[in-house]
């Protein structure tokens, strides 16, 4: 299409033009990768072998999931409700332990 003839259209029909174009560049990215897996699958099946072997994922081994509960490392001495497991950021009660002089082990549990 001549960019000549863009400009001369509207913007309601350019927003329209731009929405079809997003939806077809879509559905021909999901052709074009749902042809590849068959590619690689055939190609995997040659040799013998399946997708998720070539890819390390034994397909009988379920996933870890994200967002698995950790138990706790360490707990605050003066409030026995509050713990952290030592992922992320310290609490601030480990931070002002650490400041008045304790070790991180002498908050382990």
């Amino acid at each position: 299409m001549n960019l000549d003839k863009l400009k001369e259209m509207a913007v309601e029909e350019l927003v329209e033009l731009k929405k079809g174009i997003d939806t077809l560049i879509s559905e021909k990215q999901k052709e074009q990768t749902k042809n590849l897996v068959e590619e690689f699958k055939v190609k995997a099946a040659k040799l013998g072998l399946t997708l998720e072997e070539i890819m390390g994922q034994d397909a009988n081994k379920p996933r870890k999931t994200k967002g698995q509960k950790v138990a706790p490392k360490y707990r605050n001495p003066n409030d026995a409700s509050q713990t952290w497991t030592g992922r992320g950021r310290k609490p601030l009660w480990v931070q002002d332990a650490l400041k008045k002089g304790k070790k991180l082990e002498d908050l382990a549990i």
